[in-house]
C-alpha cells in the first residue's frame, strides 16, 4: 500500500514538475527532471532564476513532499514565491517538505543533503545561506529583512536588510525564529523555540533560548538526520 501512494503521489506530481523544469532550466538540464515538485505546491509566483549546482540528476531535488508529525499533508499546502530579482540556488539532495514557504527577492543558496521536515517559512529580501547537511525541524521562521522600513529624520533608512549564514551540520529546531545579521556556524544544534537575533562566530554548540544564547557544547558529538 505504501509503495502504491508513493507511485500515486509522483504520478500527480507529473504536471508541476514538468512547468517548474522547463520553465527554469534549458532543455538538456529540464529533461532530466532534477526538481520533482508535489501537486500540492502552490506557484504564488513564478519568476527569478534558479541555479542547480554540482552532478545533475533525477529528483535530486524534491519540494513539496513528505509529512510531518503536526501538520496534516493534505492540507498544508507549500508555497513557491519567487520574483523577478529572487535567485534560488540548489545543491545536490535537498528537500523543502510539505507546507515549506518561500518567499525570495534577493539570493537563497540550499547545500547539499539539507533537509527541510515541513512548514519552514523563508522570507529572503538580501542574501540567506544554509551550509551542507543541514536539519531544519517544522515551523522554523527565517527572515533576513523587517519587511517594513524604519527611517530617521533624515530619511535614512535605521534597519537595512543584513545576510543570515548557516553552516554545514546544523540542525534547527522546531519552532525557532532566526533574524536577520545571524551567523550560525558549524556543528551547531539551536534548541526548540529558540529566537535567535545575534551572530555565533564559535561552532560545536548548543544554543538556545530568547533571545539565543550559548547553553551547551556539540564537542565530540554530532547529531544525526
Amino acid at each position: 500500500m505504501k509503495a502504491v501512494k508513493k507511485i500515486y503521489y509522483y504520478l500527480r506530481a507529473i504536471p508541476k514538475t514538468l512547468l517548474f523544469n522547463f520553465y527554469y532550466f534549458p532543455a538538456d538540464q529540464a529533461i532530466k527532471f532534477p526538481v520533482i515538485v508535489s501537486h500540492r505546491v502552490k506557484f504564488e509566483k513564478l519568476d527569478g532564476k534558479v541555479i542547480l549546482k554540482g552532478n545533475i540528476k533525477t529528483g535530486k531535488i524534491r519540494i513539496g513532499f513528505g509529512k510531518v508529525q503536526i501538520a496534516d499533508p493534505a492540507k498544508s499546502r507549500a508555497l513557491w514565491n519567487l520574483s523577478r530579482s529572487g535567485i534560488i540556488t540548489f545543491h545536490p539532495r535537498v528537500k523543502l517538505g510539505t507546507g515549506t514557504k518561500l518567499d525570495v527577492r534577493g539570493n537563497l543558496e540550499i547545500g547539499e543533503g539539507s533537509n527541510f521536515t515541513g512548514e519552514a517559512t523563508i522570507v529572503c529580501n538580501h542574501r540567506i545561506s544554509f551550509g551542507r547537511n543541514s536539519l531544519v525541524s517544522w515551523q522554523t521562521l527565517f527572515m533576513d529583512t523587517d519587511l517594513h522600513s524604519i527611517v530617521d529624520r533624515n530619511s535614512i533608512q535605521t534597519n537595512p536588510d543584513q545576510p543570515i549564514k548557516i553552516g554545514n551540520d546544523v540542525w534547527i529546531c522546531a519552532k525557532s525564529t532566526i533574524l536577520k545579521g545571524v551567523t550560525i556556524n558549524n556543528n551547531t544544534v539551536v534548541s526548540a523555540n529558540s529566537n535567535v537575533t545575534t551572530g555565533f562566530t564559535d561552532g560545536d554548540i548548543i544554543i538556545g533560548g530568547n533571545p539565543a544564547k550559548a547553553i551547551s557544547s556539540m564537542n565530540d558529538k554530532k547529531f544525526i538526520h
